[in-house]
């Protein structure tokens, strides 16, 4: 009776060191997880304000040399890294169906004008209306903030953004000559406010851009 009462004794000792060992081992593989998911956000937080810094700087310099260094910008296919989600408010649910695709009420109106103006942008893509509707969203709402923006609002990574929207409803094969057109001569009217900031002079169509835009929404011109 004396030994069993022992292993019993010893049994126990055994399973609560076990125990002990189990909830360290697990307090530490939490404590792994937070530091990793912390870790995580922070590389997160860093490549976000590095793409926007980038995007600030690419083009930084003087006179003319800034337009080209833009329009070269402007036509490369490329995306940055930054998250739309930052800067364009898009709800996916209480769409609204505008012809072929379905939008957010705020952005309704948007789609309306694109398809009186323009027709149907859309029709040279081979993809399906859902493989394309959020790209044809992003376009809707890129416009929409240049409705909602003045040439003195808006800095290089705003352009850029408005770019990398627009580039996505090109590589669909939309036809948004329209719009691309219409980003290029947002970016010589904005360096030409910087060049009259700075008492710098530009190539005069730069000149002219920022008097036809200063005072009214950088969309003026899309619709007429």
């Amino acid at each position: 009776m004396e030994r069993s009462g022992a292993k019993l004794e010893g049994d126990k000792v055994r399973m609560t060191e076990a125990d002990s060992n189990h909830k360290e081992k697990k307090a530490n593989l939490e404590g792994d997880n937070v530091r990793r998911i912390g870790e995580e956000g922070v590389a997160e937080q860093h490549t976000t304000r590095k793409a926007e810094e980038t995007a600030t700087t690419t083009v930084g310099g003087s006179r003319d040399g800034d337009v080209e260094k833009m329009n070269e910008l402007l036509n490369a296919n490329a995306k940055t890294e930054i998250a739309y989600s930052q800067y364009f408010k898009i709800f996916e649910k209480d769409l609204i169906k505008v012809g072929r695709f379905s939008v957010p009420p705020g952005l309704v109106p948007i789609a309306r004008k694109i398809g009186d103006r323009y027709g149907d942008i859309a029709k040279p893509s081979s993809q399906s209306d859902c493989a394309t509707n959020p790209s044809f969203i992003l376009l809707c709402a890129a416009i929409q903030e240049m409705v909602d923006s003045k040439l003195d609002q808006i800095n290089e990574t705003k352009i850029l953004l408005w770019r990398d929207a627009i580039n996505s409803a090109l590589n669909l094969r939309f036809e948004v000559g329209f719009a691309i057109d219409q980003l290029k001569r947002i970016a010589r009217a904005y360096f030409d406010l910087k060049a009259m900031q700075g008492k710098m002079e530009l190539p005069q169509d730069c000149s002219s851009e920022a008097h036809y835009f200063w005072g009214k929404p950088l969309s003026t011109g899309l619709f007429d």
